[in-house]
């Protein structure tokens, strides 16, 4: 049994990536409401349990969330690639809106730059791949349960379906808490969205500080780089995260490259940063 989502001329040139606060939030209650489905997140979880007591309509949203299928109308598809909060809202239910608004504010946004995080470097990732060996070497990497075979994307889960999008085209959708599965819209209006476990999810609630012990000997923003390098990331997106100049990173990054904690590659026109066996022993 699978999903069977046909893509081909038109709508294989309009598949892009994009991620949605809304689905985010959304999938964080569904973890909340089944964390041993989400395990992953667990360390979320204890955190949220508490601060989640006291949102004002959550049980309705948790009704709506119960079984495997989740109302596509609480979950609308990103028209752009990061969509505001408010604007995605537009299309929710005002009911469900306004909750699932509170539950952002309380239990998503105070780790929002985080996932937001996770979320870009896997689409630099797989825009990369794209870029260097094409859209059919994306999909096949995207999920153990998704494959790419004759003009067709098949997710591999019950009920059987056959979604056509020839002429509307693919959303690409990284997410954090809809691990560890693969969902798709299964009745698109328009344009499909297929959403999927972003890349370094397993590393998302790490303690990233760094030891003391490491700053002393390596200096500190040395320590905070290989603590942020837990997943491939940029140069730039490690700029923004330390509040330092790329030329800056990129000098920290030398220097901890030739001591053998810092691996680089390039992958088309973007380069990316992960650290070694050797600096996780370090963090260790």
């Amino acid at each position: 049994m699978a999903v069977w989502v046909r893509l081909a001329g038109v709508g294989l040139a309009r598949v892009r990536f994009a991620y949605s606060p809304v689905f985010e939030t959304v999938m964080a209650v569904d973890g909340l409401r089944t964390p041993g489905a989400h395990a992953v997140h667990l360390p979320w979880v204890r955190w949220a349990r508490e601060r989640a007591a006291g949102i004002p309509g959550l049980d309705v949203l948790l009704a709506r969330l119960e079984g495997p299928v989740k109302p596509a109308e609480l979950m609308p598809v990103p028209d752009v690639r990061v969509p505001d909060l408010e604007t995605e809202l537009r299309a929710v239910p005002p009911a469900e809106a306004e909750v699932i608004r509170r539950c952002h504010a309380v239990l998503v946004a105070p780790h929002w730059e985080r996932i937001t995080a996770v979320l870009e470097a896997d689409i630099a990732t797989r825009a990369a791949t794209l870029a260097d060996r094409g859209v059919e070497a994306v999909f096949h990497d995207l999920h153990p349960e998704i494959t790419w075979s004759g003009g067709e994307l098949v997710l591999h889960r019950k009920p059987e379906h056959r979604v056509d999008l020839a002429e509307h085209g693919l959303v690409l959708s990284p997410s954090a808490f809809c691990w560890p599965k693969a969902w798709v819209e299964v009745d698109p209006v328009g344009q499909g969205v297929l959403r999927y476990p972003a890349r370094g999810i397993g590393a998302l609630w790490e303690d990233r500080s760094a030891p003391q012990d490491l700053a002393a000997l390596i200096g500190r923003t040395r320590a905070r780089l290989l603590a942020l390098l837990e997943a491939p990331r940029g140069t730039a997106d490690l700029a923004a995260a330390l509040d330092v100049t790329a030329g800056a990173v990129s000098q920290h990054i030398a220097v901890l490259r030739a001591a053998r904690l810092v691996t680089t590659r390039r992958e088309g026109r973007h380069v990316f940063h992960v650290r070694t066996t050797r600096a996780d022993a370090l963090l260790g």
